[in-house]
């Protein structure tokens, strides 16, 4: 009960949909807050919790997971500073671009949009960025900005070289980035989070909203809307897109960066783009094609259905017997119908996995068997986050679509899904800019 209780705050306070990273994940950080605190009973936590601002703040950091590097998504970059040479810089040869990175986490996002920036000619003083987190602890780190070599994996090192120095405790970035940026503590749930701020030119916010409930996800976007100038940027993360389709955020088209362009005009930029129900129909009737010879049919799981889960005269399943790794016996579980234990098996691996794609890809496929298709979408999501090129997370999430009738949002998918496939003939894909 007290657990609930906890939960419900989280969901009220920060908008964090417990679903999205597992009651277990939550009771996890909570035991954990307990024997920091040296309690033993859950209710007294939580009378705790009420009333101690610094234990609420405590609580959010051990929830929250900050996974984060520099230059992730390069793209992303290299999109940005193309915006900035090719359009903001000739209409605003002497202003000042304003750019917001939330949920900031440890700075390595916002001190990428600064090197960025640099390298693209501009001049530090036209320059403002904002990073912003709900997480002390965070910010902290951000402000200090010493960094151990996992921040800079999977990215050329060039950088690393030019604006870091080594030192005993790591990398520390040099002191002309670290002034260019900002950073404020604020919860970006808030209806008022930054209220009283100027508009800015570009925002970034990636792989946040995944995280939200629904409620709150309607609402962030209505702020990412009110944060944006006429015409601003805004990256966001490539499981996260389809949120955006029925706003005034309007996709821009080019390679892999997810970007959305704010708009007064959208909904006659989509009207005028989008394709005549005929072209729709033809190009529906291809991807049918495709989802034929990509995926099993019924319910596109590899899973006994709902009914099995009467199954009883199952013996246990050991490890040890099956000799082969547990989300090896996730699916045996699932196989014979005991999807039940292999939800459950599947998120005490994904507690001590938390950045396992193929872990979030069988909890969404477990999951889809269940019926519970909202849990199942976001196990596939945040596979996607993890992994924004994995083909079958792409695959199924945009048949889960397609089952619950969102049919714009599964072509959307679909169209991600021909770009990275290339032994099947191209589909023509549906022009939404």
């Amino acid at each position: 009960m007290a657990q609930s209780v906890i939960e419900a705050l989280l969901k009220s306070k920060i908008g964090l949909d417990a679903n999205s990273i597992g009651a277990e994940a939550i009771a996890s950080a909570i035991y954990q807050r307990m024997a920091d605190c040296g309690i033993t009973d859950i209710a007294n936590y939580l009378g705790k919790l009420q009333v101690s601002s610094h234990e609420w703040e405590a609580l959010i950091d051990s929830v929250i997971v900050p996974e984060t590097w520099f230059f992730r998504e390069p793209e992303s970059f290299a999109f940005l500073k193309h915006y900035v040479l090719s359009e903001w810089l000739p209409k605003n040869p002497q202003g000042v671009l304003r750019v917001l990175s939330v949920p900031c986490a440890t700075g390595e996002e916002p001190y990428s949009i600064a090197i960025a920036l640099l390298e693209a000619g501009l001049n530090p003083t036209n320059i403002h960025i904002d990073a912003v987190d709900i997480s002390n602890k965070c910010l902290v780190k951000a402000q200090r900005a010493i960094y151990h070599q996992y921040s800079f994996r999977s990215n050329s090192r060039s950088f690393q070289e030019s604006y870091f120095q080594p030192t005993e405790a790591g990398y520390h970035l040099c002191e002309q980035v670290r002034c260019m940026v900002n950073f404020l503590n604020d919860n970006f749930a808030d209806p008022a989070f930054l209220a009283d701020t100027p508009l800015y030119d570009v925002v970034f916010c990636r792989n946040l909203l995944i995280y939200f409930d629904l409620t709150t996800k309607e609402r962030t976007i209505q702020t990412l809307e009110r944060l944006l100038s006429p015409e601003g940027l805004l990256f966001v993360g490539h499981a996260e897109a389809w949120l955006l389709f029925k706003t005034q955020l309007v996709s821009v088209r080019q390679h892999s960066a997810v970007v959305h362009r704010k708009s007064k005009a959208a909904e006659n930029v989509r009207k005028n783009h989008h394709q005549s129900s005929e072209t729709r129909l033809h190009t529906s009737n291809n991807i049918d094609v495709l989802s034929r010879r990509q995926l099993p049919k019924k319910n596109h799981s590899k899973f006994a259905a709902q009914e099995r889960l009467n199954v009883t005269s199952q013996k246990p399943i050991s490890p040890k017997d099956l000799k082969v790794n547990l989300l090896e016996t996730v699916r045996a579980l699932a196989d014979r119908g005991r999807l039940n234990e292999a939800v459950k098996l599947c998120n005490d691996y994904l507690n001590q996995n938390q950045v396992s794609t193929e872990g979030y890809l069988l909890l969404g496929q477990v999951q889809q068997a269940m019926s519970e298709n909202e849990r199942a979408a976001q196990s596939f999501q945040k596979a996607i986050y993890l992994q924004p090129t994995h083909q079958e997370a792409l695959t199924h999430l945009a048949l889960l679509k397609e089952h619950q009738g969102d049919v714009d949002n599964a072509n959307l998918l679909w169209q991600r899904i021909h770009r990275l496939t290339k032994d099947i003939a191209v589909i023509s894909p549906v022009q939404y800019t």
